[in-house]
This record gives C-alpha cells, structure tokens and sequence, in this order.
C-alpha cells in the first residue's frame, strides 16, 4: 500500500514505517524525532530503554501501589480494583511511556509465557512486574528460567501439584512446544514425560517459588539426548531449562515469532535464519536479536505488510490525537476492547493472542473496529465517556475543503491520501476541494473525518 508522502514531518517512507513497527503508533513528536536523529539513532535509543527518562509514567506507576504489591497483600484487596488498576496501567504504559519499544516486547513476551489472569490476578501482576518487565530487554534464558519459577505459571500449568507419583505433564509439554522448541522442534513424547519428571517439586509456597526435593523424582532420565543422572533434586530442572535456551529450535522458534511480529505475518526466512544466528552467537539477547531485526533490509522492505491487533489500533489512535485526547478512565477504555476480542491479559490458551491477519480480519471485528474509531473521534461530544477529543487540537480549521482533507491525512495517516480515496473524503466534507468552510462545517465534520481516517485501511495496516 505505497503512497505519495507529503512534507509533513515524514522525509521518507521508512521513517514512518519504523515509527509505526517500533512504538505503539506515530505521534507528531516521534515524527519529529526521528526526523532530527535519524532512523538508526532513534532505533538504538529504544534498544536502550533504561537510558529514556519516563517521568509521567514513573509517577503515575508509583501513584499505584497496588502495582507493588506482593501476592499476600493483594489477596486482601478488591479484585475489580485490582484487576482495573492492572488493565489500566497496561494501556497508560503502551500510550505514554518513551519507552516504546520495550513496551510492545512487554506485550510480546505476555503473549509468549501467556498467563490468563482472570483466576490468578494476584499471582499475575506479580509475573507482570518480576518477569515480563524485568526481562523483556535482557536475555531469553534469563526470562525462561524466570518464568519456569513463576508461581503464576506453576499455577496456571498445574506443576505445583506435579509429583514423583503423579508428574503433570503439562508445564513439561507447553515449555518445549510454546515456550522454547516449537512443536517441530525435536523433542519427542518420551521428552515430554522426562521432562515432567525434570520438573516434579517445583511447586509454591507463600506465595513464592518453592521446590520440594521430597516428591521430586530423583531416577535417572534422558532428555533431548543428555543423560540426567540419578539422585539429584532442582538441578534437573535447571539442566532442562539450560538445554532448552541454548537450543538451534529455540533460535529459530522465537526469531520467528519476532520477525513475524515486526515484519509481518509471513517474514522471509533470509532474516529469521539470520536472527536465530545472532541468538545462538549472543546467548539469547533480546536487545541484539532486535537490533539485527529491526535494521535488516527485510524489516525495511515490510511496510504496511502488519494488520494492527485491537489492543495496538486503540493505542495507536490515542498517540496520534494526542496531545487533543483526554483519558478519563483508562481501564474502561480496555474494556471496550472486549467487543473485539483482546482485553489485555485475557487470552485462555497458554499460546497468547493471535499474531496473524486472519484472526482479526472479519466483519464482527472490523465493524466494532469503526465504532471505537468514530467514538472516539466524537469524544468530545461525549459519545464515549472514558475519553474526550479536543478535535481543535488535533485538526485545527482550515479555509478550504481540500486544505482541511490533507491537513487531516497528514495528521493522522502522515501522508497525503490517494487522489481517489481523497476526492471521496472531499466529497463528504463538501462538493468540491476549494469549498470554503466555514466554522459550523468545521464542527460538524471535522470529527467524523477524523474518525473516516483512523477507520481506514491506511491506519489500520502499519
């Protein structure tokens, strides 16, 4: 979908294509940042997100303590408070944060190491907090090895009750399938059970990770060809969980799922074996992983090949009206994401929301998708109470039809429209481009071509 760009901030196609892939979505001030640093230079300030000051997410984070909290204190609290403090700080972050980039592997890695948190939101802010965050920019074997002690996961894949006498196998199968290998990955159903074995007495205590070498199976077992000898306790764990992030399956598995979430639902397999190559050369770190990614010609060459996810396309439009959008309730904006399929955190099967086209591209979503569009373009109407447009601040009036229809491409697509598809938004706002408008024109449809813009395939792609 390439089309003719205008001088609006944006000098080239690729600079806003890596604005779209490497935060939630443009806003002006990114467009201008990228335009004085330089695409490579604002790539590597994101690689490096302890060196971004946050200061409105810092303090609007410590205002909450309930994101502090362990699992004892939580449990004592109000679930729906709780649970909207969570969902709340979770579309704030991805709105606000400088950190952007980190913020969206915070999502890839919860859809990776998934954990639904409806029955576990204790135990899930905690892993939220202690291993998604703590890990999203550092190593692959340090975030396995986390999430393999998380008392959330040993909840929600059942190895808590996992015994000598009765292993589970489920933690044990999710690990390699999900987690690490892929289901092609070369393990068999006799890994499968030995892992479980591997895994017996990793369990939970107070609310933390304990293991139990009393119903650990001590016995000698085979995994992925290494021998395990007997008589040991949490060291079979830890040796399963080593051999897994250093395995060749587990480069090329999470490369993969990388490079199709930053390139596209098929990426080419050129940067997916030259991605798992710096995983193994690297040991696994994330940050390098992303800088190959993220600077390889395939990831240049792959604008507009990536549908937004819900969750993506709300932040998106709420960074590009910024600073004309108000939140006035961040976790009822979540919950209208329900209608489309993806409140955060809210994915039952232990594989993570979809990452393909074809799971949110159908008439339901795409209908729901124009009704968030247009009810937040109408905010400041009140048609949406959660939130409130300042459409002035976003699309200031202009004297002409046709100045008023660029004016807004540029603003929200960072592109001047296709001349049909701009003849057509000409057409709703009056009959002709050099239609004077006049103040009541403005304000009756300048909202609506907002909302017509951030509806449209040029905003939803990116």
């Amino acid at each position: 979908m390439r089309v003719q760009l205008s001088t609006f901030q944006v000098r080239s196609v690729q600079s806003l294509h890596v604005l779209n892939r490497v935060t939630w979505g443009a806003r002006p001030r990114d467009l201008e940042r990228i335009a004085a640093v330089g695409i490579s230079a604002f790539i590597d300030e994101q690689l490096q997100p302890e060196t971004i000051p946050d200061p409105f997410i810092d303090s609007y984070v410590a205002a909450r303590r309930i994101l502090a909290m362990n699992v004892r204190e939580l449990d004592m609290g109000d679930y729906s408070t709780i649970l909207d403090t969570m969902l709340g700080a979770r579309l704030m972050r991805a709105v606000y944060s400088e950190r952007q980039l980190y913020e969206r592997m915070v999502e890839f890695w919860t859809d990776h190491f998934n954990i639904p948190i409806g029955d576990l939101l204790s135990y899930k802010i905690v892993d939220d907090r202690e291993v998604i965050r703590r890990h999203a920019m550092g190593s692959f074997r340090d975030l396995l090895f986390a999430s393999a002690r998380s008392p959330a996961m040993l909840y929600y894949l059942n190895n808590d009750s996992s015994t000598a006498e009765h292993p589970n196998e489920n933690y044990a199968r999710e690990v390699m399938e999900l987690h690490t290998l892929g289901v092609d990955g070369g393990y068999t159903e006799s890994d499968v059970i030995a892992v479980a074995r591997a895994f017996t007495g990793w369990t939970v205590r107070n609310g933390e990770f304990h293991f139990d070498p009393y119903v650990h199976d001590q016995d000698e077992k085979y995994i992925l060809g290494a021998r395990f000898p007997a008589g040991r306790g949490i060291e079979d764990g830890l040796q399963v969980l080593d051999l897994l992030a250093n395995h060749p399956s587990t480069a090329r598995f999470v490369c993969f799922k990388l490079c199709r979430r930053f390139l596209g639902d098929n990426p080419p397999s050129s940067i997916v074996d030259s991605a798992a190559n710096v995983f193994m050369q690297t040991r696994g770190s994330i940050r390098e992983i992303l800088r190959h990614i993220l600077t390889s010609d395939e990831f240049m060459a792959a604008e507009s090949q990536k549908f937004r996810r819900p969750f993506e396309y709300l932040v998106a439009i709420l960074r590009v009206l910024d600073p004309g959008i108000q939140i006035q309730d961040p976790s009822d904006l979540v919950w209208s994401l329900e209608a489309l399929g993806q409140v955060p955190f809210f994915w039952g099967p232990p594989n993570g929301y979809p990452d393909v086209s074809e799971a949110w591209i159908n008439t339901n979503g795409l209908l729901h998708r124009w009704n968030l569009a247009m009810n937040l373009a109408l905010s400041g109407d009140g048609y949406l109470p959660s939130a409130a447009l300042d459409v002035t601040a976003v699309l200031p009036p202009q004297p002409t039809t046709g100045a008023l229809v660029d004016a807004a491409s540029e603003r929200i697509l960072g592109m001047i429209l296709p001349e049909s598809d701009r003849q057509t938004m000409i057409a709703y706002v009056a009959s002709s481009a050099d239609t004077p408008i006049d103040i009541s024109r403005y304000h009756s449809r300048a909202p609506i071509l907002i909302g017509l813009l951030l509806a449209s395939p040029y905003f939803q792609w990116s």
